[in-house]
């Protein structure tokens, strides 16, 4: 039998400044723009989330919803609104891109969801960017 992905979306409204301490002031308003402001900026971020697996043959589902949504939207609601990089200790060390979002999105979690089900994560930022991460197909 085929593995079949379910895909659910959900939200969260966080804060954040683009800047690298390895950079000069001037390199960082450079790279960053806007980005860079020092009081930070916020973003009301959609997430989506893709697992992949067989259905259970009891319940034709590959995880049950109410279980889906309860370990996403309880982790999600540790990022919400807050501002990552001064309330996220991931984050105390890695710039807050929406690359390095989607990395922390990933790891976790891959230890919250059922072993080995987590197949993508889409994290959109604003209308125009959107970030990837997931097992190949």
């Amino acid at each position: 039998m085929s593995r079949i992905s379910l895909t659910r979306i959900y939200s969260f409204s966080a804060a954040h400044r683009l800047n690298s301490t390895i950079l000069s002031d001037e390199e960082n308003k450079q790279i960053f723009d806007k980005c860079n402001n020092y009081y930070g900026h916020g973003h009301d971020y959609s997430v989506e989330v893709t697992l992949r697996g067989k259905p259970n043959p009891a319940t034709g589902m590959i995880i049950p919803l109410p279980e889906f949504d309860t370990v996403v939207t309880e982790f999600l609601a540790t990022l919400e609104h807050k501002h990552l990089d001064m309330e996220v200790p991931y984050f105390k060390d890695k710039i807050s891109t929406g690359e390095n979002i989607v990395q922390y999105l990933w790891n976790e979690l891959e230890q919250r969801l059922p072993s080995g089900k987590l197949f993508h994560i889409r994290l959109w930022e604003t209308n125009n960017n959107y970030f990837d991460i997931g097992k190949d197909a």
